[in-house]
């Protein structure tokens, strides 16, 4: 998704500087092995973060997949049941050798004349300080160093905080995470934002745009973080986006986008702004504007909730290109409908409208090179995070998918690693930041929530859900009986990752139950709640034996006064549509607090949760006396706690003979409470269906 904005202020533009080392460059020749490989493993192969059979799963290759690599890719280790690994750059991890089988053997020479491919391991430390790179950055730029001794890494000082830059990364539509059932499923959802687009009580994430979601700030920041893609794959993200005509060729062109249909306007617009054609050919691969959807030229186009017109006032049914997806904002809906809107309007300079594809590319590019490359924005990275430029604001960014850098440089990579072109003097432009930490991690994995959905406590044969519960609150007091020895507490999480704990007692998953003892007159116990991603919540229960005389506690029916009920020796009604069993309980409860409440449906089922309906029974004791009351919802004639049409022919049949309402269904269809069900019942129901009435529960 993109972020819809020109910047509003001047913005200076980076020069970018030559490298000027006073050595005396010496030509010479490095020749190495390049082997392809295939895997033999018949499951696939595990790619792994080290090159230990114990290290973290970070990937797999599948059974018969290619890669490339050299002998300087090949680690030994003498103490693991796989002796010898290979380093897979494309997934950024290692895969046991035993496994692999060489397909194709080739010896490649270069000649490494530049500057930077002389310098001694002594000069080469003394660069990377000269350019800024902290201890923290210099281990794996020698590493890449040593493989690689032509590519030159330039450091750009962004004169920024790191934490206040992870801060403002962080806000609402500008960091995204993809998320689909696979990654829900490996734990990635604790890489999301739980303070905006999350509810707690349910669990749920609601997408910022489709299928992407906000990410945290710990998420965020290792994103951000440099130092963790300096790889020979992921560093391409730092690779100036200008155009350099030594190895951008237009047959590259057609092994990214498997077609060569538009070469010739993809490069010529690329001399033309001075933009690597490589990179606008990869930036259409990521946006899938390619035989997708990138005309709408069958259909008029909708734009702000009317159709849209051309220069002639002719509807608009000619095609539209937008291979970029400049203006695809998805606000307020709708990013593709978006796009092509844009792709409609009128603008000689970036020759709009695009209703050739030609002109779609050739604007695009003019576009993307004027608000982004121009302004200091000259890599993928800093298309991503505009941070290049103190002086230039933040949200001034192409994408919000934190992973497109990264995605785009591996397909940078894998392009060069087949045209033999990694050894050639790429030049990268790493940021460096203000007060960094010593590294970043991503979040551990696994579901955040840690809280309860549901917290119960019975007493004797009567399960109550504690008074007023809330999965946010976590501090409870109830009161007993002084001759009440044990309690039963249960408890349910949110999430059915999450696992539970009572008084000390082992975990178990989603619920638990357990009886604990009131030894004191005062006994608190801990409900333990640990997430998916090992996060705790604590939420105790503090219970006070009290001795209150019989007489003292005021009789069924004075709660049922207090509690603004209307009752008979069978019925309880005066119930808002809505009311939950856990809200009526704590409305009875606040006139008694040691009576004991029991709700059930109307099939005697508990019902501790859950809106109330007709033939829902209320059982409550008080006084040493237990009444039971039958609940009813005038106009709910099924007991679902809802007027529709369904309690409307029930009603009908009954006026018919067709069937016979009783008990609690009887007095909830004699609406104007006459003792008879008839038409006036009847039509009641239907003008509170049409809203032209509203039921009366008094």
């Amino acid at each position: 998704m993109k972020i819809k904005k020109i910047a509003k202020s001047s913005i200076i533009i980076l020069t970018l500087i030559c490298i000027s080392i006073c050595l005396t460059p010496i030509a010479k020749a490095l020749t190495y092995n390049q082997y392809t490989a295939r895997t033999i493993a018949y499951l696939g192969l595990n790619v792994r973060s080290s090159a230990s059979s114990s290290a973290t799963i970070v990937g797999s290759l599948s059974h018969n997949s290619t890669f490339t690599y050299t002998d300087n890719d090949v680690v030994e280790n003498e103490n693991d049941s796989c002796k010898e690994w290979i380093y897979v750059a494309s997934k950024n991890g290692y895969v046991c050798k035993e496994y692999t089988e060489i397909t194709k053997t080739e010896q490649i020479t270069d000649n490494n004349d530049n500057e930077m491919s002389q310098m001694t391991d002594e000069e080469f430390d003394e660069y990377l300080d000269s350019q800024g790179f902290t201890e923290s950055y210099k281990e794996k730029l020698k590493e890449l160093h040593k493989k690689y001794p032509s590519w030159v890494f330039k450091g750009v000082k962004t004169n920024r905080d790191w934490a206040s830059t992870v801060e403002e990364e962080s806000q609402i539509g500008y960091s995204t995470y993809y998320m689909d059932a696979i990654r829900e499923a490996a734990g990635h959802e604790a890489y999301l934002n739980t303070d905006s687009h999350y509810d707690w009580s349910t669990n749920l994430f609601t997408g910022y745009d489709g299928w992407f979601f906000l990410a945290n700030e710990q998420t965020v920041a290792y994103f951000l973080d440099p130092r963790n893609y300096l790889n020979e794959s992921s560093i391409f993200m730092f690779e100036s986006l200008y155009y350099d005509d030594s190895y951008q060729t237009k047959d590259k062109l057609t092994n990214i986008l498997s077609t060569d249909k538009y070469n010739d306007y993809i490069y010529n617009a690329g001399q033309e702004f001075n933009y690597s054609p490589i990179a606008l050919a990869i930036k259409i691969r990521q946006e899938g504007t390619i035989g997708n959807r990138p005309t709408n030229g069958t259909t008029s186009v909708r734009c702000n909730s009317s159709n849209l017109y051309d220069a002639n006032g002719t509807l608009y049914l000619s095609p539209l290109y937008n291979f970029f997806n400049i203006g695809a904002s998805s606000s307020p809906s709708n990013a593709d409908l978006n796009g092509l809107c844009y792709a409609a309007t009128t603008n000689a300079n970036y020759f709009l409208p695009w209703n050739t594809k030609e002109k779609a590319i050739r604007g695009g590019t003019k576009w993307i090179a004027a608000n982004y490359v121009s302004a200091g924005q000259y890599t993928n990275y800093f298309q991503k995070f505009n941070t290049a430029n103190s002086n230039t604001e933040i949200w001034h960014q192409y994408m919000t998918n934190l992973e497109d850098p990264k995605s785009q440089a591996s397909i940078l990579y894998n392009l060069y690693a087949e045209t033999n072109m990694l050894r050639s003097a790429f030049v990268f432009y790493i940021p460096i930041y203000d007060n960094m930490p010593e590294k970043t991690e991503l979040p551990t994995p696994g579901n955040p929530n840690n809280w309860l959905t549901s917290l119960t406590v019975k007493v004797g044969n009567t399960t109550n859900s504690v008074s007023n519960f809330n999965g946010n609150t976590t501090s409870y007091t109830i009161n007993v009986a002084s001759n009440i020895n044990n309690i039963t507490i249960n408890s349910t999480t949110v999430a059915k990752t999450s696992y539970v704990s009572i008084d000390g007692s082992a975990k178990s998953l989603k619920t638990q139950s357990k009886q604990v003892a009131l030894k004191n007159k005062e006994s608190t116990f801990n409900i333990v709640v640990t997430a998916g991603n090992g996060n705790t919540k604590t939420y105790t229960i503090k219970v006070i034996k009290e001795d209150v005389p019989a007489g003292e506690q005021p009789t069924i029916e004075e709660m049922l006064e207090k509690a603004n009920l209307n009752y008979t020796a069978e019925y309880i009604s005066g119930i808002t549509f809505g009311t939950g069993s856990t809200t009526l309980t704590n409305q009875l409860l606040k006139t008694n607090s040691f009576a004991t409440i029991q709700i059930t449906n109307n099939q005697g089922d508990a019902k501790p949760t859950g809106a109330l309906g007709t033939g829902d029974k209320v059982k409550i004791t008080s006084n040493n006396e237990t009444k039971t009351f039958e609940i009813v919802l005038f106009g709910d004639i099924n007991g679902d706690g809802t007027i529709n049409n369904v309690d409307l022919l029930r009603v009908q049949k009954h006026i018919w003979k067709d069937t016979n309402l009783t008990g609690a269904f009887y007095k909830a269809a004699d609406i104007n409470k006459d003792g008879a069900i008839t038409n006036v019942d009847l039509l009641k129901i239907q003008k509170h269906i049409w809203k032209d009435a509203i039921i009366s529960q008094n």
